[in-house]
């Protein structure tokens, strides 16, 4: 079922890219024209206080699924690195923009963190809190392929954004009549690892998104049944390893639950060489 959440790259106000959403451009006002202005006519400046009819509006347009934030470093194991004897240099270099990324998200949600309203290291309404990712993540993606399986839409849409949803929501309606699907997560190979925590700003006070990526190594079992009679090719336990992507939402300084936006690859030495001329490192 791993195949089903694969997802390309996106920017960071992007969409899921099999049902694409409305771009959503958070654009500051736009300036004044400059001109001659006679002393009389100036008035003092005086901050204007904003509406609660466009805050909520602010709030409104922070979209579900905000795609996969631009640069998102995912260390491959040391297999899918460029051979250290081979080409050393390459090796390296990816090591050494791997540390630089590590360094870039950690400042990234200390930053924000700071970025809010209340005074004081405990006080502060954004947790960093790394230590509780790895378990929502397994959560999350258990109760994801359950759902799933059970054809329970509900419970996917609270679980997934977007994009995701509307995947896993086509998938079930394609299922035939009598058919069932049963899930089974057989055991998990190695302990998950938090490979990426990420934290994004938007130009709206108070409004950001954080994503995190856990990757999770598991022997799963997919059993499709029509009637009694099991689908032959089902049921057959197999080793997954996944690159979970799960994101929350800031708005006004609050945080949402986390949900699931889908899946991603390690990171490949082209794939740094494309940021860099694409200018997004």
């Amino acid at each position: 079922m791993a195949h089903l959440l694969r997802r390309p790259l996106c920017s960071a106000v992007g969409a899921f890219s099999s049902s694409p959403l409305p771009r959503r451009c958070f654009s500051q006002s736009a300036r004044l024209c400059a001109g001659a202005i006679q002393p009389q006519m100036m008035k003092p400046k005086v901050k204007a206080e904003r509406s609660m009819r466009v805050i909520t509006k602010e709030q409104t347009e922070v979209p579900l699924d905000v795609g996969l934030f631009p640069a998102t470093f995912i260390l491959p194991r040391f297999s899918h690195r460029p051979s250290i004897f081979r080409e050393p240099r390459q090796h390296l270099k990816l090591l050494w923009r791997g540390f630089r990324f590590y360094l870039r998200d950690w400042v990234g949600c200390v930053v924000f963190k700071f970025a809010g309203p209340e005074p004081g290291w405990f006080g502060r309404s954004f947790k960093i809190a790394r230590s509780k990712i790895v378990p929502t993540a397994l959560a999350l993606h258990k109760q994801m392929y359950t759902s799933f399986a059970e054809g329970d839409i509900a419970a996917v849409r609270k679980t997934c954004t977007d994009g995701l949803y509307e995947t896993l929501r086509a998938r079930i309606a394609t299922r035939g009549k009598g058919e069932t699907v049963h899930w089974e997560l057989v055991k998990y190979n190695r302990r998950a690892k938090l490979v990426s925590d990420r934290v994004s700003r938007f130009p709206i006070e108070g409004a950001g998104a954080r994503q995190s990526v856990v990757r999770i190594r598991s022997d799963q079992r997919l059993t499709r049944w029509r009637g009694d009679q099991m689908v032959e090719g089902s049921g057959k336990v197999k080793s997954v390893e996944e690159f979970v992507v799960i994101q929350k939402r800031y708005i006004g300084w609050k945080e949402e639950e986390w949900m699931v936006w889908g899946t991603t690859y390690e990171t490949g030495i082209e794939d740094v060489e494309n940021w860099q001329k694409d200018n997004l490192i």
